[in-house]
């Protein structure tokens, strides 16, 4: 339940919907000027983006009209933003959908995630671009992985996802790769890797985290952080490797991996109470598994959910080694010659990814009821215009309703030699939506 100042959530209802949204409309310009560095038009862009979600006066509007009662109804735009928890959902289907395509067909698929350690996240949280070099690296050290496995050097493909917040939404950045379990040799031909040791993972991480930060500062602090990060973690830093056989295909990784890409850092069934200066959220520890209540100023929890916001064009899925843009084609092709000559995995549909249902199914599956059925006659509702607040009425359509064949037709005089539908006719209302 959402308290504010003694009122519940049911007598909420009428000011804000989404205690979410609530908090950011009250707070977001006294946490801009608490802290100067959001104030700037990336983050109050998204911000203002999220606010105006399904405001038909800000976004725009579908009208749609009975023609039978005269009904109307309006079905506001959305912002399809992934900061938006309206829709995160709708965001990432998309993604699950192109991540999936892009997997290459009868290639063995594994996940890794990598942890950059509590001491060295400040470097990459005041500088944001420095994520971007983070990225590459995680390629790298994968790659030099695989080559010390297989003893060989090998061409990988590796799809890598940044994510910049834990499960409690204090800043953490790690990559999540899913990565191909094995690669092509100077010869052309696919070698798989079986085994991946964790004393391996664990040990390549840390020189490449840290040889990154040494090319790219010099100063005492990062000097002193350096040595610590050398010399007391001798067994490396957090990597964590999907366990078991190596699977065929990345069947459900896709998904999983998109959801990093357009989830907020919290959703509204985990936010509690919001007292107007306190937010109390609960959240599931990544190593105990138990659940944790915690209550925050509502500046701190502003910071915790907008930190995630990266600046604009940064790319939060890239894609290296054979899965690389440039010759992702050619090496797909190869790849599926090749598995001609040899039997595909038990499981070679790899991944299957739904196709995306439009607005009226995916309303209806969501909460049982067609919202193209008018709710005064149970006749269909037709399209009548759209409506943008900057540029107007983008389009009108006509409407029609069905008429018996013996009635007289209302439509102009029929051009010369066609004949008269009588079936139709055209219902001329006026529109009164502003």
């Amino acid at each position: 339940m959402v308290v504010r100042n003694g009122v519940d959530g049911a007598a909420m209802e009428g000011i804000d919907k989404t205690p979410f949204k609530q908090i950011f409309r009250e707070h977001w310009d006294e946490f801009k000027q608490a802290y100067p560095r959001y104030d700037q038009p990336e983050y109050d862009q998204v911000v203002q983006k999220m606010l105006a979600c399904g405001d038909p006066q800000k976004m725009g509007f579908v009208q749609y009209r009975c023609c039978s009662c005269g009904e109307s109804r309006r079905i506001a735009f959305t912002c399809k933003s992934c900061f938006c928890l309206s829709c995160a959902k709708v965001y990432a289907d998309p993604w699950a959908d192109f991540i999936g395509r892009r997997l290459l067909p009868h290639v063995p698929y594994r996940q890794e995630v990598f942890t950059v350690p509590d001491f060295l996240r400040g470097y990459f949280y005041r500088h944001p671009p420095r994520l971007s070099r983070l990225m590459q690296i995680g390629h790298h050290c994968l790659r030099d992985i695989l080559k010390t496995c297989a003893r060989t050097p090998r061409t990988i493909g590796t799809i890598i996802v940044l994510q910049t917040y834990g499960r409690s939404g204090r800043y953490n950045p790690h990559l999540h790769i899913l990565f191909t379990a094995g690669g092509v040799d100077s010869q052309g031909r696919w070698k798989p890797v079986r085994s991946l040791p964790y004393e391996v993972m664990h040990r390549k991480g840390p020189y490449h985290w840290l040889t990154l930060l040494a090319q790219e500062g010099h100063s005492q602090q990062l000097q002193a952080d350096l040595d610590h990060g050398w010399n007391d973690y001798p067994r490396g830093f957090v990597a964590y490797l999907q366990p078991g056989q190596v699977p065929a295909g990345g069947k459900g990784l896709a998904e999983y991996l998109a959801k990093y890409v357009t989830s907020p850092p919290i959703s509204v069934r985990r936010i509690e109470r919001y007292e107007g200066q306190t937010v109390s959220y609960w959240y599931r520890d990544h190593k105990t598994h138990a659940l944790q209540h915690e209550t925050v100023p509502v500046l701190l929890f502003l910071g915790r959910m907008v930190q995630p916001i990266l600046p604009p064009g940064f790319q939060r899925i890239r894609y290296y080694g054979l899965h690389a843009n440039a010759c992702y084609a050619r090496h797909r092709e190869a790849l599926a010659t090749l598995a001609q000559t040899a039997p595909p995995p038990a499981d070679s549909g790899s991944y299957r990814v739904l196709p995306r249902l439009p607005f009226a199914p995916r309303f209806q599956k969501a909460f049982g009821k067609d919202p193209l059925v008018c709710p005064k006659c149970g006749d269909t509702l037709q399209r009548e215009l759209i409506y943008h607040p900057r540029y107007g009425i983008l389009r009108e359509f006509r409407l029609f309703t069905e008429m018996p064949n013996d009635e007289p037709c209302t439509e102009p005089t029929r051009p010369e030699g066609r004949a008269v539908d009588r079936t139709q006719r055209m219902v001329q209302i006026p529109l009164s939506f502003l």
